[in-house]
């Protein structure tokens, strides 16, 4: 069961499944969206700047992105049918349909910003270093991911299996009413090493729990009001690495 699972979670095309309607599950007005939009727009400095967006869905990012005064917009998405609706909606953008781990970019760019996607990526190491290649020294890499614990735990109407796959880390498998979700869950530690390793330096780390925007649109929320449901990472490219 272990490689089972451990071979979806990390499946780039899992949103591509006919049983995932992620066209309504990853809408940019969705509540969780909007929740992690809101912790982004007080800390993304991203004005005249360059970035790249990895794992860029549907281009949910790609307004607040435009509207915070970034000057030029990448991003990087496996799912065919995600590139599809944001190359549809976005044309002015260019899109690389690929994985992180395959995308061959010639260009640095001064920010990378990444929302729930790490929960997919097999080899932290790999990816970080590749982040780390993206950027221009001193350039920042904004990460959000899911809190380990919160993702874990029951809540709604959905039906988990969780598998220890050892280090701390779990995948679990998320039966929800618009599809099954694998994501590999981790140990805040075992981000901040990883990227440690790889020459980024943490500036700061954020808890993101519900405010008003979330409870507004999705008032179930309010039984988890003071839990931790994800974090948000700030992570500064060491200025002597080219």
């Amino acid at each position: 069961m272990t490689n089972e699972y451990f071979k979806y979670a990390t499946n780039p095309y899992q949103y591509d499944a006919e049983t995932m309607d992620w066209k309504k599950e990853g809408l940019p007005r969705s509540p969780t969206r909007q929740l992690f939009q809101e912790y982004l727009k007080t800390n993304l400095v991203v004005k005249g700047k360059s970035v790249i967006d990895i794992g860029s869905g549907m281009g949910q990012l790609f307004p607040l992105l435009k509207q915070l005064g970034a000057v030029e917009i990448n991003g990087i998405e496996p799912s065919i049918k995600n590139v599809q609706i944001s190359k549809y909606f976005y044309p002015d953008i260019e899109i690389y349909e690929d994985t992180l781990a395959k995308a061959d970019i010639k260009k640095s760019f001064d920010v990378a910003v990444s929302v729930m996607v790490f929960e997919h990526i097999p080899d932290l190491a790999k990816a970080f270093k590749k982040i780390v290649n993206f950027l221009k020294p001193n350039g920042l890499f904004y990460l959000i991911v899911a809190e380990k614990s919160y993702a874990e735990q029951p809540r709604f109407d959905y039906k988990l299996d969780v598998v220890d796959i050892g280090n701390g880390e779990v995948i679990v498998k998320t039966v929800r009413p618009l599809g099954i979700i694998y994501d590999i869950l981790r140990p805040n530690e075992n981000y901040i090493k990883a990227a440690q390793l790889q020459g980024l330096v943490l500036e700061k780390k954020l808890s993101i729990k519900p405010i008003s925007v979330l409870i507004k649109l999705a008032p179930k929320y309010l039984d988890f009001i003071d839990t931790t449901m994800s974090h948000l990472f700030i992570f500064r490219k060491n200025g002597n690495l080219a």
